[in-house]
């Protein structure tokens, strides 16, 4: 798997438009990112020893045309309406064939399908069975931190729809699933099935979504209290959701640490390794900024705006600040996380049995909100915010002066109009 066309894209704009300090790695970040490297080199060996023993067919495949809506594999424990309608309706409307994996992980059933919307995908075969080789790695290491009792049978729809997440064309429109999500799942049943809709950040979204079915958050728990004590750090109309803040945070480091895995030459070169995370997780850390800021400004209100006592601020966000699904969780709170990535690395090596697992007690989530409550106001945190505003606000003047080249539209369009979470994307 490489890095894709887009990913570039957007690390090459970010690179011409560096206005974040770069995060260096202490020793202690090193320490653990080391452990999380050694998670992967394990699930990597896993996969060529699975390769080794079964003669290079560790699942069994299976591809099929499709011809009617009748023949688009659905999964059987969410109904129709579980998908936006617009997304639904693609689906129906463009897929044409499908590749199915079946395969057994530590006594887990696991079946993955691509529903594709291309032909003869019998031909790029060996980039699916790529696909499978890196959810496989995933799985094994999701195993070692999940409950036993979590998803005995998994099955896994992966939809690979041309469908973008995208900003609205009016700021009327609230910002919703059909521009934000891209995946739904449940929490930790025997048997499971995700559902991942958009080809877009598949990857990190499957990561993201295992996190919830294989129960490592905290997304089965009461979050009353936790809930209360955001609102009183940013009180906006929002469910708040915070589990999601968790899981999108773990699953932007994790897809990050397995794009700096993935582009080594030597998979057995460790420094290489810790050089390559530094890297993408300060793309992903900038980047952050970038989408928090782009999202508020959007809805007409600044990062300020969402907390401050002031009258205006107050005014501003009780009218404007609109959503219809998790705005908060995963563009603001993950931010102040991945801003602070170091600290919250440490902060779940030392409040959680395991890292990747949540401590589920109430105590635990009381700690997670005083982190968030420790972070919000960082000079760090504004400083970056504050320049991420100076540069969008550039960004938008330079570009409307500037030519219309065809080319360099599609690429303000994409930079300017995306709702992605990650930057880091494999393909």
């Amino acid at each position: 798997m490489k890095i894709t066309k887009k990913s570039k894209q957007l690390m090459n704009f970010f690179t011409k438009n560096n206005y974040i300090n770069h995060n260096t790695q202490t020793k202690q970040t090193k320490t653990i990112i080391s452990d999380l490297y050694k998670d992967i080199i394990e699930s990597y060996q896993y996969l060529l020893n699975l390769k080794k023993t079964k003669n290079n067919k560790p699942y069994n495949v299976t591809v099929k045309n499709i011809e009617s809506v009748s023949q688009i594999s659905k999964p059987q424990y969410f109904n129709a309406n579980s998908f936006p309608q617009e997304v639904r309706k693609h689906i129906d409307e463009f897929s044409t064939s499908e590749i199915s994996y079946n395969f057994s992980l530590y006594e887990r059933n696991i079946k993955i399908i691509f529903v594709l919307e291309e032909d003869n995908v019998e031909l790029k075969i060996e980039t699916y069975n790529k696909y499978i080789d890196s959810i496989i790695m995933w799985l094994h290491i999701v195993n070692k931190y999940s409950s036993k009792e979590c998803s005995n049978t998994l099955i896994v729809y992966l939809y690979f729809t041309t469908m973008e997440k995208q900003l609205p064309t009016s700021s009327i429109h609230i910002l919703d699933e059909t521009n934000i999500n891209t995946a739904f799942t449940t929490t930790c049943p025997k048997d499971s099935e995700i559902v991942v809709f958009r080809k877009e950040e598949w990857f990190k979204v499957l990561m993201h979504e295992t996190f919830h079915n294989f129960g490592l958050d905290f997304s089965d728990m009461t979050t009353t209290e936790s809930t209360k004590q955001i609102l009183k750090i940013f009180p906006v109309n929002s469910q708040v959701n915070l589990y999601e803040s968790y899981t999108e945070f773990w699953a932007e480091i994790m897809n990050a640490l397995f794009c700096s895995f993935f582009t080594l030459k030597d998979k057995n070169n460790i420094d290489e390794f810790l050089s390559n995370s530094e890297f993408f997780i300060n793309f992903e850390r900038t980047y952050s900024f970038f989408q928090l800021v782009k999202t508020l400004h959007f809805m007409g209100i600044s990062y300020e705006d969402l907390y401050s006592k002031n009258d205006d601020s107050k005014i501003l966000r009780e009218t404007m600040y609109k959503e219809k699904t998790n705005v908060l969780a995963y563009y603001v709170i993950k931010n102040i996380l991945m801003n602070n990535y170091q600290g919250f690395l440490y902060w779940c090596k030392t409040h959680n049995f395991l890292i990747l697992q949540f401590k589920k007690t109430l105590t635990n989530q009381k700690e997670y909100c005083k982190f968030i409550e420790k972070n919000y106001k960082t000079k760090s945190m504004l400083e970056s915010v504050n320049n991420t505003e100076k540069l969008m606000k550039l960004f938008y003047t330079n570009n409307n002066k500037t030519n219309n080249k065809s080319n360099n539209q599609n690429i303000y369009k994409f930079i300017t109009n995306n709702l992605r979470m990650s930057i880091c994307e494999l393909g």
